[in-house]
C-alpha cells in the first residue's frame, strides 16, 4: 500500500493512480476505466468544483445509478479537497432532499437518470452548483502522466487531518437522520489498520455490492484504489447475487452483510467449491451466524473469511475476528473478536465501571478512527459521547463479553432486549436457537405484542422459506430455552424484508404483524 497522507486523502489517490496508471480501476455496467481514465476524468469534475469557488471542507452531494458516474463525482470532490456526501437513487425524494439541506451542501454531482426522476423534487436549488454527470464523463483537457501530477492538479491547499472527507446520514432517534462526518485522518488510520489483514493489491478484484451510502462502500474503493486493485460495482441486489458475481468475476475480495450471505445460502446460489477465486470474503454490519459462516466456507474454500465490527461512527470496522471451522466460538454467532489498529474498546456499565470477566456489559470505542462528533448536532454528542477517566468514549449501544479464547462475543444490541413476563431476553439469543431447530439461516423474532418501553408479553418468530410444522419447531425450542423464551407465533415468509443496507429489518416485521395479526394466516404456536 502507498504511504497514506492524512492530511489528504485525494492526494495519497492521485499517487497510486499515477502507479498503476494503465491498469483497471473501475468496473460497472457502462465500461471498465483504467486509473489514467477514471482519475483524469474526475479531475476535470475537481477543477470545475475548484472554478465554482468550492473550498477544501466544503460538502459535494453526489446522486447517481449504480455506474461509473458517481464514482467519478466523488473522486472529483475528494480531487478537489471537499467532502462528499452520497445520495440513495432508491431513497425517497424527501429524504434525499432532507439530507441535501441537512448536509448544507454546496455542491450537487448527479447523473442524467436521477435529474430525471427527482426532478424539482430536491427542493430549493439556489446556491448549489449542479454538475451533470453524463455518459463518459467531462472530458479533460490534459489526458497524459502529467494529468495526474498531485503538485500539478492540487493548488488547492491541503484539507487538514480533521477536515472532513465524507458524510454519511444515518437513521436517528428523532426522526431526522443524523450525520457521521469522517475525517481524512480517521480514514488513513482505517486503511493501515485493515490492509495487514486484508492486504490487497494490484491483480486483486473487489466486489462493490453496497450502495454508496453505506459505509462499508468505503472500505470496497478505497482498499482498491489505494492498492492499485479493481472496484467491481455490482447491479442492484449485488448482494444477494454476490456468490454469482464472484464466480463470473474472479473476484478475490467481497464484504457483504450476512443476512446477503444466508440468503444467498438458503436460495441455493452458493453451493459448495462456489467461489474459488475468493482470497478475502469480509461479513460486517450484523451478527454473523455460525451456520452461515461455516456454509459459506464451502463454497469459499480459498477464502479467509473475517467477520468485522464497527459503528459508522468509528470508520467502517473497529474489531475483526477470523474465522475459523475447525476452531468453533462458544456462541450461536461469530466473535467480533480484538481491536483493529489503534482503536481500543471497553466493556462497561453505564457508569464507565468494566465489567467484570465473562459479565456482558456494552461496548464502548475510542481510538483515532473515531468521529469527532455528529453533524452540526451537540445534543446527539452528549448523548452518544462520553468522558471515563482522560478518554473519551463512544457508547455503542452494543453489548458483548470478553472470552479468553476468541476475544469479544457480540451479545446483540441493549435495545433488543426485552422485558418478557419479568424476565429480561436477549432476542439474538432466540434468532440463534431458532436457526438451528427449524434449518434455515434467515429468521428473526420480535417482540409482540408490546406493552411497554422495553416490554412485551411474549416473542414473536418469523421464518423465510417453505411452511413447516410450527408445533414442532416450538417443541424442540422448549427443550433448549425457558418458556418464557419461546416464541408465541410462528410465522412463515418467503423472505425477510431488508432495510437498505441489506439488514434485516425488524421494525417492518413488527408493521407487517400488527396489520396482519387478526388474519388467520397468523397463527399462535399451540402451548
Amino acid at each position: 500500500m502507498i504511504e497514506i497522507d492524512k492530511h489528504d486523502i485525494g492526494r495519497s489517490l492521485l499517487q497510486a493512480a499515477r502507479r498503476f496508471a494503465d491498469r483497471p480501476s473501475l468496473s460497472a455496467v457502462d465500461g471498465r476505466l483504467t486509473y489514467r481514465e477514471l482519475f483524469a476524468t474526475a479531475a476535470s469534475v475537481s477543477s470545475q468544483l475548484i472554478a465554482s469557488g468550492l473550498q477544501p471542507g466544503d460538502c459535494v452531494a453526489v446522486l447517481g445509478e449504480r455506474t461509473s458516474r458517481p464514482y467519478i463525482g466523488l473522486l472529483g470532490a475528494m480531487l478537489a479537497g471537499c467532502c462528499y456526501v452520497p445520495l440513495n437513487p432508491q431513497f425517497p425524494a424527501e429524504r434525499n432532499r432532507l439530507i441535501l439541506e441537512l448536509s448544507g451542501a454546496r455542491a450537487l454531482i448527479i447523473d442524467d437518470a436521477c435529474a430525471e426522476r427527482f426532478h424539482g423534487a430536491l427542493g430549493s436549488l439556489d446556491g448549489v452548483r449542479v454538475i451533470r454527470a453524463r455518459p463518459g464523463g467531462v472530458e479533460y483537457a490534459g489526458g497524459g502522466m502529467e494529468a495526474m501530477d498531485p503538485d500539478a492538479l492540487l493548488p488547492r491547499p491541503a484539507p487538514g487531518a480533521d477536515a472532513p472527507l465524507y458524510l454519511l446520514f444515518t437513521s436517528g432517534t428523532t426522526g431526522k437522520p443524523k450525520g457521521v462526518p469522517i475525517s481524512h485522518a480517521n480514514l488513513a488510520s482505517y486503511m493501515v489498520a485493515i490492509h495487514p489483514h486484508v492486504p490487497i493489491g494490484p491483480e486483486d478484484r473487489v466486489l462493490q455490492a453496497v450502495d454508496l451510502t453505506f459505509d462499508l462502500s468505503v472500505h470496497d474503493m478505497m482498499l482498491a484504489w489505494l492498492n492499485g486493485a479493481e472496484l467491481c460495482v455490482g447491479p442492484e441486489n449485488a448482494t444477494l447475487l454476490s456468490p454469482r458475481l464472484i464466480a463470473a468475476n474472479a473476484i478475490t475480495a467481497c464484504l457483504i452483510v450476512p443476512s446477503a450471505g444466508a440468503r444467498a445460502l438458503d436460495y441455493g446460489l452458493a453451493p459448495p467449491g462456489k467461489m474459488p477465486s475468493l482470497r478475502y470474503s469480509l461479513f460486517a454490519g450484523e451478527a454473523l451466524p455460525v451456520s452461515v459462516a461455516l456454509q459459506w466456507q464451502q463454497a469459499a474454500p480459498n477464502a479467509r473469511i473475517f467477520n468485522l465490527y464497527g459503528p459508522t461512527e468509528g470508520t467502517i470496522h473497529t474489531s475483526y475476528y477470523v474465522f475459523d471451522g475447525n476452531h468453533l466460538p462458544p456462541s450461536k454467532t461469530v466473535p467480533i473478536g480484538y481491536p483493529l489498529g489503534e482503536q481500543r474498546i471497553l466493556l462497561a456499565h453505564a457508569d464507565g465501571t468494566p465489567a467484570s470477566d465473562g459479565d456482558t456489559a456494552e461496548i464502548f470505542l475510542a481510538g483515532p478512527q473515531m468521529t469527532r462528533g455528529y453533524w452540526r448536532a451537540p445534543d446527539l454528542d452528549r448523548d452518544r459521547f462520553v468522558e471515563f477517566g482522560d478518554c473519551r468514549w463512544y457508547r455503542t449501544g452494543d453489548l458483548g463479553r470478553l472470552d479468553p479464547h476468541h476475544g469479544i462475543l457480540f451479545a446483540g444490541r441493549a435495545d433488543r432486549q426485552l422485558k418478557i413476563r419479568g424476565y429480561r431476553v436477549e432476542l439474538q439469543e432466540v434468532e440463534g436457537t431458532l436457526r438451528d431447530v427449524s434449518g434455515s439461516n434467515q429468521v428473526a423474532v420480535i417482540g409482540w405484542p408490546v406493552v411497554a418501553d422495553g416490554a412485551a408479553d411474549g416473542i414473536a418468530a418469523f421464518i423465510a422459506g417453505a411452511p413447516a410444522d410450527a408445533d414442532a419447531i416450538t417443541a424442540a425450542m422448549r427443550v433448549l430455552l425457558p418458556v418464557y423464551m419461546v416464541p408465541d407465533t410462528v410465522l412463515f415468509v418467503d423472505t425477510l424484508p431488508l432495510n437498505v443496507n441489506g439488514k434485516t429489518d425488524h421494525r417492518a416485521l413488527a408493521e407487517r404483524l400488527s396489520a396482519t395479526a387478526a388474519t388467520p394466516s397468523i397463527a399462535p404456536a399451540s402451548a
